[in-house]
């Protein structure tokens, strides 16, 4: 049993936090076969092999890998909806036309690189750096990368039927990383009002953790310490919380593994827009 990364670690352990998850990806997608590698997953339109490529394409961009220009036939992928979804679906097609082992040969080669460069460069989480997502602090940058790594390995076990690392260094940055848009869930999607409090507790068993989050005077969430009662009180497994947080699977039946005391209809608000990372 494990519990989140705290906000205020040393980056170091940040960054062992991206190696063990980059190191764990790589070693569990490495040996696979080619019709494990063709397998479908619960991401729309992705196989396993596609995932692997995304997450060689994303290292890649922070060691200067430049893909060629490359146009995929947007008939051929219906489940790309949107600018975001064109952005991360263009490097996976083009990768579409290489043999698996090259792929898993460009993602230990970007790995390996990064992992260097980030031992090599400033230890120090307040640094700003250039992420995908544009210029954040260096630590919050290592952090989401730890976690995409780590839900994407846990989307290629569930896709092949092999559970585990629930409790790993990755576990613990992806909980660091999904529990602060708790405020966000609160305020914007169940509508909480001034005074109002929302407890989660994520009863493991891999994985702990309990926050509260209250409303101010002028309508924004933060995150609080819990008081003896809160308006809505939501309890669940870590897997039902990644599920849920990362829509993952059946939602329907994971919200089913929701212990909920309080405000009925703010507890439903609130589940309707757990899913925080996409």
């Amino acid at each position: 049993m494990t519990t989140p990364l705290p906000e205020d670690v040393p980056f170091e352990e940040t960054r062992l936090a991206w190696q063990s998850a980059i190191e764990d990806f790589i070693d569990l997608v490495t040996p696979l076969s080619q019709e494990e590698w063709d397998a479908p997953t619960a991401l729309p339109g992705w196989t396993v092999g596609d995932i692997v490529a995304h997450v060689a394409w994303i290292e890649g961009l922070f060691v200067g890998t430049v893909d060629p220009p490359h146009e995929p036939d947007w008939s051929a992928l219906p489940h790309v909806r949107n600018d975001f979804g064109r952005i991360t679906e263009i490097p996976v097609d083009l990768r579409r036309t290489w043999p698996r082992e090259r792929v898993l040969v460009e993602l230990a080669d970007v790995a390996s690189r990064r992992s260097a460069d980030l031992q090599d460069g400033p230890q120090d989480a307040s640094v700003e750096a250039v992420g995908p997502l544009g210029v954040a602090p260096l630590g919050r940058i290592v952090r989401m990368r730890a976690m995409d790594t780590w839900v994407h390995e846990q989307d290629i076990r569930d896709a092949l039927g092999r559970p585990g690392h629930l409790d790993t260094p990755g576990a613990r940055a992806t909980a660091a990383q999904l529990l602060p848009g708790l405020p966000k869930v609160w305020v914007k999607g169940a509508g909480a009002s001034p005074g109002e409090v929302l407890r989660l507790q994520v009863t493991g068993p891999e994985l702990v953790a309990e926050m509260c989050v209250g409303v101010d005077e002028s309508g924004r969430g933060r995150v609080i310490e819990c008081p003896d009662s809160a308006t809505v009180s939501l309890g669940m497994p870590w897997t039902t919380y990644l599920a849920l947080a990362c829509g993952r699977g059946d939602l329907a039946q994971r919200r089913a593994e929701v212990t909920i005391e309080g405000d009925p209809a703010l507890a439903a608000g609130t589940l309707d827009a757990f899913t925080i990372m996409i």
